[in-house]
């Protein structure tokens, strides 16, 4: 079993850990006083992520009002896209922990097709 980064949750959603076009998991992902973590439904993953190796987060923002997810950036060089988790939410807890350069906006698809 895996040991839990957190002493306090104060924030839990469903999410989808998007591990790659054909690994989906489903599971559940938690903000922290330390850190991010999601764990897959079917016990199939775990992924934790301290505040102190996020590089910077992207919130996919579509129409201005629906936020679809975020893609966490670490500091080792590795990206997690993470979808639902109660991402409108989880804004106000990415600027408790990160500095506001390391909160990115990310066009949404319609926005990156436009020329």
């Amino acid at each position: 079993m895996v040991q839990g980064l957190n002493s306090n949750i104060s924030l839990t959603g469903n999410a989808n850990a998007m591990m790659s076009p054909v690994n989906i998991q489903q599971g559940r992902i938690f903000y922290g006083d330390r850190g991010m973590e999601f764990r897959a439904n079917t016990g199939g993953g775990y992924i934790q992520i301290p505040w102190r190796n996020v590089e910077s987060i992207s919130m996919e923002i579509i129409l201005n009002f629906y936020y679809r997810g975020f893609f966490v950036k670490t500091t080792d060089g590795k990206t997690f896209e993470f979808v639902g988790g109660k991402a409108k939410q989880a804004i106000g807890l990415f600027r408790e922990h990160l500095q506001a350069n390391q909160i990115l906006r990310r066009k949404g698809i319609m926005e990156r097709k436009r020329k």
